[in-house]
């Protein structure tokens, strides 16, 4: 049910944006993961809960899981990061700081450098999974109550890979103050851009089958709507570094 979805997650969004203020005894936050599956769950949905579903309502709800859910894991991150100057790495992982940040908690527990990787890979495949949605879709051949399908799956496809680049923001912005480097620092930009290409040339082979130069054209949107994902203001020179390896320096003056 669209509406309990949404309901659910406006109730969900709430309680991490409370989680800052309200606090259990022990002092540690009141709503957040308690491991690495419960944000691979969040991460994974736009996949998951679209098996099967090409089109039509089935799939426009499928998509409004994942946006809900990567938009989520996007707010815990900012919530739990947002006392600190995000224009620096300057982090220290001290121990009774976790306790306010469970989802930070997690991710370092994880391991960055594999927590980094496993977000720009979900990113990934659910840019070319529902590149139908995202890149140029012309919705003008559609009959009325086609669009209005249609229009849903593209907004919440949108939203999905939006709050997916956002994580690989602050994901990003975590690893480089785990290292001691600044974010547009290659060594987080040379993680991004080899797991993106890696899992963009395998998502491609899951495709139906495209003349050289159809590829060549879908890989460069891909890329450039990757690129745009890295919405989060203190990640432009990430975005900038990532877009130079990727072979789009002659767009990012546009971008």
């Amino acid at each position: 049910d669209p509406l309990r979805t949404q309901l659910a997650s406006s109730y969900a969004c709430a309680l991490v944006t409370a989680s800052s203020h309200l606090v259990r005894k022990d002092d540690s936050a009141i709503f957040g993961p308690s491991s690495w599956d419960d944000i691979e769950i969040l991460l994974s949905q736009s996949i998951a809960q679209t098996e099967n579903a090409i089109s039509g309502r089935r799939l426009a709800q499928g998509l409004q899981m994942a946006a809900c859910g990567s938009k989520l894991l996007s707010l815990m991150l900012r919530s739990e990061l947002q006392g600190n100057d995000l224009s620096s790495t300057s982090f220290t992982f001290d121990v009774t700081l976790m306790k306010f940040m469970p989802t930070v908690k997690v991710l370092k527990c994880e391991g960055l450098r594999n927590v980094l990787k496993a977000v720009v890979r979900h990113a990934t495949s659910c840019l070319v999974r529902h590149s139908k949605w995202i890149l140029d879709h012309d919705l003008n051949e559609l009959s009325p109550i086609e669009r209005a399908s249609a229009e849903c799956c593209a907004s919440e496809a949108k939203t999905c890979l939006d709050s997916l680049g956002s994580v690989v923001c602050y994901t990003a912005w975590l690893f480089c103050s785990e290292e001691g480097v600044a974010i547009d620092h290659s060594s987080s930009a040379i993680i991004i851009r080899d797991e993106f290409l890696s899992e963009l040339a395998r998502s491609i082979e899951n495709l139906p089958e495209m003349s050289n130069k159809k590829k060549t054209t879908f890989t460069k949107k891909v890329k450039l709507h990757f690129l745009l994902s890295l919405v989060e203001e203190f990640a432009f020179p990430l975005q900038d570094s990532v877009g130079k390896m990727i072979g789009l320096e002659d767009v990012l003056d546009c971008v």
